[in-house]
Order: structure tokens, then sequence, then C-alpha cells
């Protein structure tokens, strides 16, 4: 990915944040030299090394691709948002738009024991739905889950290495910066609101 080193994102906690904010997330391997995407809800479940888990359908063919030890890459897409030149207080400008996103390199390991697998299926419900199993508990019930097990292909994701980006104006003149960050400061539209909050 392409980063400015205006844009660049140095703070490990901040883009492990970032991850746990935007957990839906892009896993992208190749087969037979074919890129192939998955969009899957994606857990920060270490941070030091970075790991990640998420599970895919086993009938979804890409699983096979993540055996061998080759690099696959997860990406996380942030808040975002079109920037119209009418936002700023200097003209002439272009239109362009902002962003946040998270590129995580790494290799994977299959979850092939069942039990992990079981807690990784029940921790992906408690991290998004943690009051379920008081309004439904017949869905939270571990014998539900383990008969569950041999649909999915449940995996690990070791982080060797991160690029992030923050497109937020950084390399505008201050009066512009300001401009677009009072906008956003005033915007009823989540991801304007999640912008303004990076840019403080």
């Amino acid at each position: 990915m392409y980063i400015p080193s205006a844009h660049k994102i140095d703070d490990s906690e901040l883009i492990v944040d970032l991850m746990r904010q935007n957990p839906f997330a892009i896993l992208v391997t190749t087969i037979d030299g074919v890129p192939v995407a998955t969009h899957l809800p994606i857990l920060v479940e270490g941070t030091d090394p970075i790991i990640l888990c998420g599970h895919m359908a086993r009938q979804n063919q890409q699983w096979k691709s993540l055996t061998g030890g080759s690099e696959s890459l997860i990406i996380f897409s942030g808040p975002h948002g079109y920037v119209s030149p009418r936002f700023y207080e200097s003209h002439p400008n272009v239109p362009t738009w902002n962003y946040v996103t998270i590129h995580a390199y790494g290799t994977v390991d299959l979850i092939e024991d069942d039990a992990e697998a079981l807690e990784h299926l029940q921790r992906i419900v408690s991290t998004f739905d943690p009051t379920l199993g008081e309004a439904l508990p017949d869905s939270t019930d571990p014998a539900f889950y383990q008969r569950l097990l041999p649909g999915i292909v449940a995996f690990r994701f070791t982080v060797t290495r991160v690029d992030s980006k923050a497109k937020l104006n950084q390399n505008k003149a201050e009066p512009d910066r300001l401009a677009v960050k009072a906008r956003y400061e005033a915007s009823d539209v989540p991801d304007e609101q999640a912008m303004f909050g990076l840019m403080n």
C-alpha cells in the first residue's frame, strides 16, 4: 500500500484499537496465482505479536489456501468519506477521499482442535452479542455450537508486518485541515464523527 510519510500510523496501540473497532475485514489469499477474498468478522486475540482469529464456511474453498505457510493479507477498512473542495478555506482544490485502513500481513494456522474452535465461536458471539445468552439461551448452547463445527474452518493469523494509513488532510495547510475537522465535528455521519476523533 502506498503510504506517504504524513499518513503513516506508527502507534501500535492505535493500530490494534482500529482493528477492534472495524472487525469486519477482508481476508486475501491466492489460489493458483489468482487473488481470492472473503469478508469475515475478525477478532484480535493477542497484541505482542498481534494474533487475529476468524472462521469461514468449510464450503468456501479459500480455506485450502490457508495451509502451507504462505503469506496472507487481512484488510481492515476504517472510517472514510468524500472531501469536497467546498470544505476547504483555500481555492482551487480537487475532490478527494479521506480514509483509514490497515493491511495486516501474516501466516495462518488452522484451528483443528474442536475445543479451541468451539471457544472461538463463543468468543465471536460474546464479542458482538454479549447478552444473547440471556435472551436466547438455546442460541448459545455449547452443544448447538458443537454441531456446527464440521461446517466451519477456524484459523489463527499471526501478523508479521502491518501497513497502516490515515489520510486525514495532513498534507493540507492548517486552515484547510481545521475547516475539514470542523465539518466532521458538526456532521451526523458516523464515519465523519470517527474521523474527527482521529484528527484530534
